[in-house]
């Protein structure tokens, strides 16, 4: 089994040449020995390359009738950051399938957009009811921002294999629970200073799965090591969604539409990460670190388009979503055996 697996994280290495993970813990061996405990933090950028968002719309026409053009205003909330860290104890012998550590990791992340547009003499600013039944008119100026947040708990189990003495594979098993939280706001404030109308849509979604990983780790010299992580999981998920739309704008109609939905299933998680992990004392460990997180499926809002000639209702809906990270990452080792 140990020469299955040393081998396997000789390619594991490799493939981490061609390759670009994310779950905040230290990639490799931990500097905890036997009986000791570890602690990890980082932080740094966050990129969510996920599904835009539908806004308000605008028009270079006073809107009229359902042949008049109509531009959706697309938000896309892919640039934030991120914080994490765990804390560890090395039982110093195999206590569940041949693991001897056990970490607790956090994760939270945050990431933003937002658009505003001011109407130009002769145009329009429109927005859908939520329903898609009735389209309000008149807008003056106009606002759309998202706030998209995650956070994730894992326990993560490993074990680490010698491949030689500069070069040690360690094997991980993670059961996590991850939460994905979007929330959207659009405000229209029309010709009349009195007036607005707007809509807002909140989509919580929560995952939970195992995923398992190799992170081969080698030592180029003394102090300096190229470390990494290639894994795979599955999940399962359920979200809920609320959408409403209000308004006092005359031009609008009966703007108040309220709609809820739900959505829930399975998907699939892929991990990848590379870094370059530099000992800065014998037991303190300073990471820089690349990492790619995939999952397949994540439920987030489905907003009505603005179109005069008639919107559908607003929903939940699947679409796959990568979460790139890079950043810095402090771990250190405490106790006996630490090194």
């Amino acid at each position: 089994m140990t020469t299955f697996r040393g081998s396997t994280g000789v390619i594991a290495a490799a493939a981490l040449c061609l390759f670009s993970h994310a779950s905040y813990a230290d990639m490799g061996k931990s500097p905890a020995g036997p009986n000791g405990i570890v602690l990890s933090f980082e932080g740094g950028y966050l990129y969510q390359d996920g599904p835009d968002v539908t806004g308000h719309g605008i028009s270079d026409v006073v809107v009229a009738s359902p042949s008049d053009p109509v531009t959706d205003i697309l938000v896309s909330p892919d640039s934030g950051y991120f914080v994490g860290g765990l804390i560890g104890f090395d039982t110093g012998k195999p206590f569940l399938f041949g693991f001897h550590r056990v970490e607790l990791g956090l994760l939270y992340g945050r990431t933003d957009d937002s658009a505003h547009n001011v109407v130009s003499s002769g145009g329009d600013i429109v927005l859908s009811t939520v329903d898609g039944s009735v389209l309000g008119t008149g807008g003056a100026t106009a606002s759309t921002s998202i706030e998209r947040k995650t956070w994730e708990g894992a326990l993560r189990f490993e074990d680490d294999d010698v491949v030689n003495e500069t070069t040690t594979v360690t094997w991980v098993l993670a059961p996590f629970i991850r939460g994905f939280d979007e929330d959207t706001r659009t405000a229209i404030t029309t010709s009349v200073p009195c007036c607005e109308f707007g809509r807002t849509a909140s989509v919580d979604a929560t995952l939970y799965g195992i995923f398992v990983a190799a992170e081969p780790e080698k030592w180029l010299s003394p102090n300096l090591a190229l470390v990494g992580r290639i894994g795979a999981g599955v999940y399962g998920y359920d979200a809920d969604g609320k959408f409403r739309s209000a308004g006092t704008a005359a031009t609008t109609g009966d703007f108040d539409a309220t709609v809820t939905d739900g959505d829930s299933g399975a998907g699939f998680r892929g991990l990848l990460g590379i870094g370059l992990k530099l000992k800065v004392a014998p037991s303190t460990l300073l990471e820089g670190f690349a990492e790619a997180d995939y999952f397949s499926n994540v439920p987030t809002a489905h907003l009505t388009s603005n179109s005069p000639a008639g919107g559908y209702v607003s929903h939940v809906q699947d679409d796959d979503l990568w979460e790139l990270r890079t950043g810095v990452r402090l771990t250190l080792g405490f106790g006996p055996g630490s090194n």
